[in-house]
């Protein structure tokens, strides 16, 4: 075992919060059962769970309940913070219009996963702190969320009491499922991502087309590739892509876990990983935080940089952290797309300023602006046709970045994402089979 791998400490901390707050969860909702293909019974087991753990919370019967409650009040925004240019969109197209619209200040707390501010959560209701406690909304998908609704920490169902819910399509199951898991009104969408290699063409002529050419082309360039360790969402989704290679596809995976395949699979993809671990950024002795690898990527260390944001090169292009020679593009075998919601803890000490937030953040005037390269040239999260033929103008008419993918190349690529119950096991085989080894 390699004790020399300088960002180590933090990883295992991080992963041992995960695993606590998996075991936790686990207790908490020892008669729920997890998602399945019945779905409905997964719902009624966990709404219930919900319905239990927020009593303590503040209930309104009207948004303009809501909008009183919330005037004045400041709400603590828990949200992954490893992007300059993302902390200060935010501050400025949400913080902004939230206080001179609202009359609500937004207190920005930035994570470097989000698996922190659940733990936080965990904590505070084991100390039996059921009102009143730190967060009030945070940025989460994915097996975060699972964790959550599994262990009653949710509030809610609130998304039906938010006016702009009517611009999203919820017939759509890429939003009415997080990861496989119904979110049952517990979550709001304000965000769609998909995953990208970025590289830079002044030094890559031809960049890798699939995990074959990828693993020749790093061992014959050493130190020019590596990527985020789990469980980063970007360097764990990097990992799934493999399990979907070495599974020839994703079907598996949209399942509920199975330690039988799993086991099957998993083998294939720790090999490569280890096959090609020597050749990466600093041999492979360390893995960078995400933040670090687009300067790595913008200062030459590196050839190549990956994140769930078609849009960013573009943006880090136009704002000159990027050079103008950096592209994006897909694997021929797809990456994954998906969803970024909003979550209202149990416990959250301002409920209708969350709601407030979340609202906002699904408004036209936000989804359209959010869009725009020159801010943070992300996908909108509600569907277009619902809006006025004026807006659908107006967001037809948004300009896409001189590094971004067309949209119909995008969604040709989209895989979709594994069911949360994947997620963790993943995460922990690549440490016990890949950081230890």
């Amino acid at each position: 075992m390699r004790l020399n791998r300088l960002w180590r400490g933090a990883h295992h901390r991080v992963n041992l919060g995960l695993t606590v707050t998996l075991l936790v969860a686990l207790f908490l909702s020892a008669c729920i059962a997890p998602p399945s293909d019945a779905q409905s019974s997964e719902a009624a087991s966990t709404t219930a769970s919900n319905s239990a753990a927020t009593n303590a919370a503040p209930t309104y019967t009207s948004w303009d309940d809501v909008l009183t409650a919330a005037k004045g009040t400041t709400v603590n925004w828990y949200m992954w913070g490893g992007s300059d240019w993302i902390n200060q969109q935010v501050d400025e197209k949400v913080g902004k219009p939230l206080l001179e619209q609202f009359g609500v200040t937004l207190n920005r707390v930035p994570l470097e996963n989000t698996a922190d501010a659940v733990n936080k959560v965990l904590n505070e209701k084991a100390a039996g702190v059921t009102s009143g406690g730190s967060v009030d909304l945070i940025w989460i998908n994915g097996e975060n969320f699972r964790t959550m609704k599994d262990g009653g920490l949710l509030y809610g169902p609130f998304n039906s009491m938010l006016p702009n819910a009517q611009y999203v399509n919820w017939d759509d199951p890429a939003l009415g499922y997080d990861f496989g898991v119904a979110i049952d009104g517990y979550e709001s969408p304000w965000a769609s991502f998909q995953w990208v290699l970025e590289y830079n063409s002044a030094t890559v002529e031809n960049p890798p087309k699939n995990f074959e050419e990828l693993r020749d082309w790093v061992k014959a360039n050493p130190g020019r590739f590596t990527y985020p360790a789990p469980p980063n969402h970007v360097g764990s989704a990097f990992v799934r892509m493999l399990f979907y290679w070495a599974a020839g596809g994703s079907d598996l995976f949209l399942k509920e876990y199975d330690q039988s395949e799993y086991d099957k699979v998993a083998p294939k993809v720790w090999e490569y990983l280890n096959e090609i671990e020597p050749y990466l950024w600093r041999e492979g002795q360390t893995y960078p935080e995400l933040a670090q690898m687009a300067d790595f990527l913008a200062n030459g260390e590196t050839d190549f940089a990956m994140e769930y944001d078609a849009n960013r090169a573009s943006s880090y292009i136009k704002s000159g952290q990027y050079p103008a020679t950096i592209r994006t593009y897909v694997l021929e075998t797809g990456t994954p797309a998906n969803i970024s919601y909003v979550a209202i803890p149990f416990n959250a000490p301002n409920p209708a300023g969350a709601m407030v937030l979340a609202n906002y953040l699904l408004s036209p005037e936000y989804q359209m602006g959010m869009a725009d390269v020159n801010s943070l040239g992300w996908g909108v999260a509600i569907d277009p046709s619902k809006l006025s033929a004026d807006e659908q103008a107006q967001l037809a008419s948004v300009p896409r970045g001189e590094a971004t993918l067309a949209s119909d190349v995008l969604r040709s690529a989209a895989l979709p994402e594994a069911r949360a119950s994947w997620v963790a096991p993943i995460e922990k085989g690549w440490t016990e089979n890949v950081l230890q080894k």
